[in-house]
C-alpha cells in the first residue's frame, strides 16, 4: 500500500488514500454516472477503511443505482467536486481519481457499463485496454 494525497478544486476537502501499487480503476460509462458529471468518470477501488477524510465536509447524494441498491454520491458541501462513491451493491468506496494530487500511479483502467450508454463517438475497443 502506497500512501497518495488528494482534495477537491476548492481546497475545502483534503485526504490522504492508502492505494495498492498497481489500483483497481475503472472508466464508467454508465448512465448515472454520465448525468452526474456529464461523461464517463475514473474511478479507483478502494479496500475498506484506505482513505483519511472529514466526511463533515462531504455532502451526500442518494440514489437507486440499476440493481435497485443504493449509490451515495459524496461531494465537497463547498465546491461540489465529486469525491466519493458507495455502491451498495459492491459495499465498496470508489474515489473519483482525479480528486488524487499525483494520478502518474493510474496506469491502467477497465471500461464498465459502457455497452449501451457510451457516447457514440467514443470507440470502446477492450483489447486496446492496459491491463
Amino acid at each position: 500500500m502506497i500512501k497518495h494525497k488528494g482534495g477537491c478544486i476548492c481546497g475545502e476537502v483534503k485526504f490522504t488514500v492508502n492505494l495498492d501499487e498497481k489500483p483497481r480503476v475503472f472508466n464508467c460509462h454508465c448512465i448515472h454516472c454520465r448525468k452526474k458529471v456529464g461523461g464517463m468518470i475514473t474511478i479507483i477501488d478502494l479496500r475498506e477503511g484506505a482513505i483519511d477524510i472529514d466526511k463533515s465536509k462531504l455532502g451526500i447524494y442518494e440514489h437507486t443505482g440499476g440493481s435497485g441498491k443504493i449509490i451515495k454520491k459524496h461531494y465537497c458541501k463547498k465546491c461540489t467536486a465529486p469525491v466519493l462513491t458507495y455502491v451498495a451493491k459492491w459495499d465498496k468506496f470508489y474515489l473519483y481519481a482525479g480528486m488524487l494530487d499525483d494520478i502518474s500511479i493510474l496506469k491502467t483502467a477497465n471500461n464498465i457499463w459502457y455497452e449501451d450508454s457510451h457516447f457514440p463517438f467514443m470507440e470502446i475497443n477492450e483489447s486496446k485496454i492496459k491491463v
